[in-house]
Parts: C-alpha cells; sequence; structure tokens
C-alpha cells in the first residue's frame, strides 16, 4: 500500500512589529491551511532589536537569510508595518520603502497601527479611519471590550475569521494584494 503523497507548502516570509502581528499572521496561517492552500506563512516577531521600519527591514533581511540556509528560499517576502512611524517624516517613509524595495520585502503598512487594521475586520466597522494610533486603541477597544494586547492567535480566531478577513482586505489594498499572493484571496 502507498503511503500518501504529502505536496510541499510553499514558504512566505511574514515579518511583524511585535507580538500582536505576529499572532495576526498565524492566525492568516492557520486560515491558509483551512482552505487547503499549499503555502506556509513563516512569521517572524522583528521587535527584539528593532525599533523602528528600516531597522525592522534589515532584521528581516537578516532572518531571510538565515532561514534560507536552513531550508529553502521563500517564494514570497513581506513586513507589517505600522504607518504612524513614517507619517509624519517624508524622508523616513521614502528610505523604509526603497530599502524594501532593494531586499525584495512587500511592505503592508498598517494605518495609521495594527489595533485600526483589525477594527477594520470588525463588522460594521471597514470603513472606520481612526486618524491616530491612541484613537485607533479607544475605538478598537469600544468595538471589541475583550481585545487586550498583545492578543493570542487563539483568542483573534475567536473574533477574526475568513469573512473578516475578507472584509479588512476589500478597504486594504496592500493587505488585499498580500492574500491575493499567498492564495487566501482569489
Amino acid at each position: 500500500m502507498r503511503r500518501p503523497t504529502i505536496r510541499p507548502k510553499t514558504p512566505i516570509f511574514l515579518g511583524c512589529e511585535g507580538e500582536s502581528e505576529q499572532a495576526y499572521g498565524q492566525l492568516l496561517n492557520d486560515l491558509l491551511q483551512a482552505a487547503g492552500r499549499p503555502v506556509h506563512l513563516e512569521v517572524v516577531n522583528l521587535s527584539p532589536g528593532a525599533g523602528d521600519p528600516t531597522s525592522r527591514l534589515r532584521r528581516a533581511a537578516q532572518e531571510i537569510e538565515r532561514r534560507r540556509r536552513r531550508r529553502s528560499e521563500f517564494a514570497r517576502r513581506a513586513v507589517l508595518l505600522d504607518i504612524d512611524q513614517v507619517q509624519n517624516d517624508n524622508q523616513r517613509w521614502q528610505h523604509a520603502e526603497q530599502l524594501a524595495n532593494q531586499l525584495d520585502i512587500r511592505l503592508n503598512w498598517q494605518d495609521p497601527c495594527h489595533e485600526a487594521l483589525l477594527l477594520r475586520h470588525l463588522n460594521g466597522f471597514a470603513q472606520h479611519r481612526p486618524p491616530t494610533t491612541q484613537a485607533s486603541g479607544v475605538a478598537l477597544h469600544g468595538a471589541w471590550p475583550q481585545y487586550d494586547k498583545p492578543m493570542t492567535k487563539i483568542l483573534l480566531a475567536r473574533r477574526i475569521g475568513l469573512t473578516d478577513v475578507r472584509r479588512a482586505a476589500a478597504v486594504e489594498p496592500m493587505l488585499a494584494a498580500f492574500l491575493h499572493d499567498v492564495g487566501l484571496l482569489l
């Protein structure tokens, strides 16, 4: 009797700004697995030792290279970053964009922060655009009183499913493009 063939999964690198984004990336990976997509998101928290977008991108490049040596090349590479860190500094923003292009890493800016992105997953809040990080946290907590930073993947999954991810992607072009590339949105 032949053993079933296990299809190899295409590795995708997803660098994250912190624990909350890491849990979100792990949630996306679970949704990909549930949908039977032959990909695996390697979700990496870039925060230890990196505090601004360019240092996180450099750390992402180091992590990609370190993992590439042990396994195989990543088919795609992306990083989730909060836009509030570069929003009022056009030079810093352009530098981050240029570095990401040089490193072949797709930037997924969260406007203005991860909590605002999570808010847009919730029914009735897709169009909600809090202007600041603080306002985003207040709005998210108002819509989701149980939210506590950092949320774990399991706690996120209790509130956010594939329908909710699609809702957010409908108003977040960068997220939609990334999800399309990895096969979660077709």
